[in-house]
């Protein structure tokens, strides 16, 4: 089972400066996880700043995959994650991996472990996050407990430890990424 393509309608203007579609068919940058059927990250549309340029002359929808947005910029992603396959054995999934100290990843990205077929690692990264369950239930993992997460709801995550589990079944949700500073202005 591959991830579920997302139809992605990019509207801009032409050279008159009447609206038009520049892009409607499913989102390009689709990222399916290796390990875990039905489980990936689209990513819809990237901007490298902000104010982002909206000449339309490109399609940042279709960029090289990278976790986190480009530090001044962000981008508008789709989580797809199934839910524990029938006859789960927490022994025998290949996934998981034992929660550790800390590990920066490749980029900037820091890693816990304390993932397994149907749950993120627990990780932060140096972003603002709107985080918007779409469909299904998905539980917010953090270091004071667990949040569950409904259709229609939204977190806001500045930069914090956290991970993501699919106890009860198959979720979808989007997230806005933003680069972010910790520095205090």
């Amino acid at each position: 089972m591959g991830l579920k393509p997302i139809r992605r309608v990019v509207t801009g203007n032409d050279a008159q400066g009447r609206s038009r579609v520049l892009y409607d068919s499913a989102a390009p940058n689709a990222n399916p996880q290796a390990n875990k059927a039905g489980s990936g990250i689209t990513d819809v549309w990237v901007y490298k700043e902000s104010p982002a340029p909206i000449s339309g002359d490109r399609d940042d929808g279709n960029l090289p995959y990278s976790f986190e947005p480009p530090p001044s910029g962000g981008h508008l992603r789709i989580v797809q994650s199934p839910g524990k396959p029938d006859g789960y054995e927490a022994a025998g999934d290949s996934a998981a991996v034992a929660e550790h100290a800390p590990k920066k990843g490749p980029s900037s990205t820091w890693y816990r472990g304390g993932q397994n077929y149907f749950s993120s690692p627990i990780h932060k990264s140096q972003t603002v996050d709107y985080g918007m369950v779409l469909e299904g239930e998905r539980l917010l993992l953090l270091d004071s407990g667990s949040i569950t997460m409904r259709p229609g709801e939204v977190v806001v995550q500045l930069g914090n430890w956290h991970g993501w589990s699919n106890a009860t079944g198959a979720s979808l949700m989007a997230f806005v990424m933003m680069g972010a500073s910790d520095d205090e202005r």
